[in-house]
C-alpha cells in the first residue's frame, strides 16, 4: 500500500475539492466528502480475513452520492457481503507545489445506507497516485 499522508492531509484541509467515484467505467460525483484519519480496531499491521491489509490505522471517507443508480452496484464492491471484493477509484484535483494535480485514491468500501435520496458512503483509502 502506498499512501501519500502529504496529500491526504491537503486533501482534508481543503474545502473546496470536487470528488468524482468510478465504478464500472462510469462516473459518479460525491457530495458532502468528509475524510479523517483515524485507528483501526487491529494491535498489529495485520491481512484482514485473508482479503486486504490493515494498519493500525487508516484514512477513512464519508461521503454522499446522490445517484441511486449506485445502489445496485454495491453488492460488488462491498466487502461485507464479498470476499471477492472490488477496490475502485475516486478522483479530484489538488493544488499542489502551485500546479493543478489529479488525485487517485483507491479505496474499499466498508458500509452504505441509504435513503429514498441519497447514499452513504463510508470507504478507506488503500493507496493514493498523483497525476
Amino acid at each position: 500500500m502506498e499512501i501519500d499522508e502529504k496529500i491526504l492531509s491537503k486533501l482534508i484541509e481543503a474545502n473546496d475539492i470536487k470528488y468524482s467515484l468510478y465504478l464500472d467505467g462510469k462516473e459518479y460525483h460525491l457530495e458532502q466528502v468528509n475524510m479523517v484519519k483515524s485507528s483501526i480496531p487491529v494491535r498489529k499491521p495485520t491481512t484482514r480475513g485473508g482479503v486486504y491489509f490493515s494498519d493500525t490505522t487508516a484514512y477513512k471517507i464519508k461521503a454522499t452520492a446522490n445517484n441511486l443508480s449506485l445502489i445496485p452496484l454495491i453488492s460488488k464492491v462491498i466487502l461485507v457481503t464479498n470476499t471477492d471484493f472490488k477496490q475502485f477509484e475516486i478522483k479530484a484535483s489538488l493544488n499542489v507545489d502551485g500546479k493543478s494535480r489529479g488525485i487517485i485514491l483507491t479505496t474499499h468500501l466498508t458500509n452504505t445506507m441509504n435513503s429514498s435520496t441519497k447514499l452513504e458512503l463510508n470507504l478507506i483509502v488503500d493507496k493514493t497516485k498523483l497525476e
